[in-house]
């Protein structure tokens, strides 16, 4: 006889033949079926049968505590989809409730007609234990999850590892050999794994650690900076392996000389994997993430936002819950255990056995919580003949005798009681010491006091019946969403306060994964971020602020900024934030300071720090931030190194043609002379013509070197700003007619046509007489110079329509490209086009460096055959007003 198929098998083998679900073919798929309300568990693949007893109870319904429970719930309702598949984020990990877990969605039909919700897992299945029917079963069953996780429940120190984020700082040196490891890294992941001082990082990851693609070599290899980076460390005595967030950066000393490289990891215990998983889990999240995928995306892929009013109404009754139970304690506060067994008196109540000091601590804690209570003592029933007489000084209450931390009333309370005076610390109860994992109110006040427990929120605050929603921050550096209402008491016969905590929900607290995001981004932001207290103290660091520095964040605590810096920058840290603490406009000015960071080996680190409040009043913080600038120090040091040497190089070729001007000048005016002297037949005739032939052809090279050497030297004294320059008001049609009265004859032995349009009531420019003239004669004798015989040249002057004065010179020459322009402008280049051979090739670039000089533009605007136009533009702010 065959055994009849299993009817939910025989659904998925369905499913997994379509595109959408083809993942349900997999072997090790998490898959569980559930019925058509969404709330019971019908059943589950092979890998998921640990977690789907996790999620649900005897009954095979899904328990009231799991996160997930609403939305399965709206996805059996019709929000999952008949055909294809919808991908959803459940939270189904007991372990980690806050974690969303990919899931495919999907309703369907068995054979006999059920409507059922298929939900299979896109990653591997979270692995947890099954769900416990009992109180012993959970205490048990948890202790071995945390043996599984840490290999055993205490390291040789006696101590249990935790099971949270678990921070350390690393060094080492310039071979990547670890000089300094913090014992916390041991304390996570064991003695034997967490030991690599010594080892280089090569050396690390052929035994302990992985790096996937060698990312963190190729970056050691590259000494930059760099977070966030992760890698997976092997845990001791088991197949495990966690997640290492990994940061660091190198440390120059004198002169850019590697000493080492330091940083910190973040160990998320949490997220521990065996180590076939980890492949499969990166496969997943590229799955989850890929947006080709045929199924349709989340549209609530954000966490559930809670409704509003049942919010608010679960939080009433609540804090009435609370007040009931204070209520009771104040009546009849001994514990069960305490309560008489013998019923010999049912009807009397029993005597109080609640102190003055607790009766007194209770009232206050009502007080804070909006309790309307009597203050009357509560009477019997009925006559007692054996009830004895409570003496009348009990019932007064002595405000003056506070409860002991030890109090067990007060431990009792499903609430957190904290009493302070100012930043100390005078008592914590049982509830909020297990909350935070401390010891007692003397090691809070140790490490740090009232402020050390809320360095995760930026200012304390809120008082009587209104809540403050703050960030309370464990012993393990964890931050928890807590709600806060203050209250003051007598303590100790002083004035004290007094916080009743409650731990807030991520229901009811959506903002939660906010605050965790930006802390997160803190942490990976490569600037330090450092919060500060109203004197300048340290109250927390991020990650890269440790890395920085080289130190932990409970090591400065409490300390003064200038631990931080060197000495003299402790008086601009002081100056900036003592200016940031007035009202005045010196709080305004707020562009940062530039300062000297000291690490804890001692080394100098270049910085740029930026300073601001953190809210206003008496417990206003500030926030630095740090920004390393040792790469831009350098960068600007080699600019300006590299200007002092221009500098020096034009300085030096200055000299230099200067001392050739002026050693040519004085032979060539020789040789000019004697050429003269014998062309003109001073001292008796010539005998031969060819001499005389000869002498004008030494006296014209001669002219031309002469000519070559002014124009050398004018363009060299126009670099240097060395050009001596008299700028006065110019009448540019009287000295560009003049120019052009000069050159007319050339024009005319050419046989060009010279034509002038003069703008009227032209207004004189500030200008350099003597070198405006040279820039009118070289534009317009070079237009003379490429001009064909029969062609025109045209001189005009013109105002702009933006006030500005122009000097036009258009032509109707070769012409030129673009290119040949550009070449033209460069010194000693000489077109190939040119008809006319001959000049010294500075005519162009030296009229430019003229008009700049002057404060002027020069635009060429050319066309080969067809011309050329030259224009010279005073700007406005050279112009005469009339």
């Amino acid at each position: 006889m065959t055994e009849a198929p299993n009817p939910f098998e025989a659904l998925v083998a369905r499913l997994a033949a379509e595109p959408e679900l083809g993942l349900l073919a997999r072997p090790g798929t998490g898959v569980l079926v559930w019925d058509e309300e969404g709330e019971r568990l019908l059943w589950t693949s092979p890998a998921a049968r640990e977690l789907g007893q996790a999620l649900t109870g005897a009954d095979a319904r899904i328990a009231a505590d799991v996160r997930a429970r609403d939305r399965l719930r709206a996805l059996a309702g019709g929000m999952a989809p008949r055909q294809g598949a919808r991908l959803e984020r459940l939270r189904l990990d007991p372990a980690r409730p806050w974690l969303p877990v990919a899931c495919l969605c999907r309703l369907d039909s068995l054979d006999d007609g059920r409507t059922v919700l298929v939900t299979a897992l896109t990653s591997p299945v979270p692995k947890v234990a099954a769900r416990s029917r009992t109180a012993d079963q959970a205490v048990g069953r948890s202790a071995q999850i945390r043996t599984a996780i840490d290999g055993n429940s205490e390291d040789e120190t006696g101590q249990g590892r935790a099971s949270g984020p678990i921070r350390f700082i690393w060094h080492t040196d310039a071979q990547t050999r670890f000089t300094h490891v913090s014992p916390d890294l041991a304390r996570a992941v064991g003695t034997e794994a967490g030991d690599i001082v010594g080892r280089t990082w090569e050396e690390v990851t052929r035994s302990v650690a992985e790096d996937p693609d060698g990312a963190v070599a190729d970056l050691f290899a590259r000494r930059e900076t760099w977070s966030a980076r992760t890698v997976f460390w092997s845990v001791d005595g088991s197949s495990l392996q966690v997640p290492v967030d990994w940061a660091g950066m190198p440390v120059f000393g004198d002169e850019r000389h590697l000493i080492g490289f330091r940083g910190f990891g973040l160990v998320r215990m949490d997220a521990a994997r065996e180590r076939e998983q980890i492949a499969g889990d990166l496969l997943a999240q590229s799955l989850a993430k890929d947006e080709t995928l045929p199924f349709r995306p989340p549209e609530e892929a954000l966490p559930e936002q809670p409704d509003t009013a049942s919010t608010r109404s679960e939080e009433e009754s609540w804090f009435a819950s609370l007040r009931d139970q204070v209520a009771e304690a104040l009546s009849n506060p001994s514990p069960p255990e305490q309560q008489p067994s013998e019923p010999s008196r049912p009807a009397e109540k029993p005597a109080s056995t609640l102190s003055t000091a607790e009766r007194n601590a209770f009232r206050e804690i009502a007080k804070a919580l909006g309790a309307r209570l009597d203050d009357s003592e509560p009477s019997s029933e009925g006559p007692s003949a054996t009830a004895e007489p409570v003496p009348a000084e009990a019932n007064t209450p002595n405000p003056a005798t506070p409860p002991t931390p030890g109090d067990h009333i007060l431990d009792r309370l499903p609430i957190g009681i904290l009493v302070h005076r100012g930043e100390r610390v005078l008592f914590a109860n049982r509830f909020l010491l297990d909350l935070t994992g401390y010891e007692g109110a003397e090691q809070v006040q140790d490490e740090g006091g009232l402020v050390h427990l809320f360095r995760g929120s930026p200012a304390l605050g809120g008082s009587g019946d209104e809540d403050s929603a703050l960030a309370l921050t464990t012993r393990t550096n964890e931050n928890l969403a807590v709600s806060v209402r203050s209250s003051t008491v007598d303590w100790e016969g002083e004035e004290a306060g007094l916080m009743v905590i409650r731990r807030v929900s991520r229901a009811e607290a959506p903002q939660d994964g906010r605050i965790q995001e930006l802390e997160a981004i803190l942490d990976t932001a490569t600037d330090g971020v450092i919060v500060l207290n109203e004197t300048g103290r340290i109250i927390s660091l991020n990650r890269s602020a440790e890395a920085l520095f080289g130190y932990d964040e409970r090591a400065v605590a409490g300390d003064a900024i200038t631990v931080l810096l060197a000495p003299e920058s402790h008086m601009v840290a002081l100056d900036y934030l003592e200016s940031l603490r007035s009202p005045g406009v010196a709080s305004l000015l707020n562009d940062g300071r530039e300062v000297v960071g000291r690490e804890r080996q001692g080394g100098a680190i270049p910085l740029f720090m930026t300073m601001g409040r953190l809210g206003d009043g008496p417990d206003r913080r500030f926030c630095a931030v740090l920004r390393d600038i040792t790469v831009f120090k350098k960068a600007e040091g080699e600019l300006i190194g590299a200007k002092h040497a221009a500098e020096e190089a034009s300085a030096q070729k200055s000299d230099l043609l200067a001392k050739i001007s002026h050693e040519i000048r004085t032979p060539l005016n020789a040789i000019l002379g004697f050429a003269e002297v014998m062309l003109e037949e001073r001292f008796g005739p010539i005998g031969n013509e060819k001499y005389k032939e000869y002498l004008k052809d030494v006296h014209a090279s001669g002219s031309h070197v002469i000519s070559l050497v002014n124009d050398l030297l004018d363009l060299a004294k126009i670099e240097a700003g060395r050009l001596e320059l008299s700028f006065t008001g110019v009448s540019l049609n009287d000295l560009v007619a003049s120019c052009v009265t000069l050159l007319q004859p050339q024009a005319a032995r050419d046989r060009i046509v010279m034509r002038m349009s003069f703008a009227p009531k032209l207004p004189p420019v500030v200008a350099d007489e003597r070198s405006v003239r040279q820039i009118v004669l070289n534009l317009v004798s070079n237009a003379i110079k490429f001009t064909d015989a029969g062609g025109q040249v045209i001189v005009s002057t013109a105002m702009t329509d933006r006030g500005e004065v122009a000097f036009r010179v258009r032509d109707t020459g070769i012409g030129m490209t673009p290119e040949e322009v550009e070449a033209a402008l460069e010194p000693f280049r000489q077109l190939a086009t040119a008809r006319r051979r001959g000049g010294t090739g500075l005519g162009l670039p030296l009229t430019k460096a003229l008009v700049e000089a002057n404060r002027g533009a020069l635009q060429i605007s050319s066309r080969p055959s067809e011309g050329t136009l030259v224009e010279v533009i005073f700007p406005p702010t050279r112009v005469l007003a009339e």
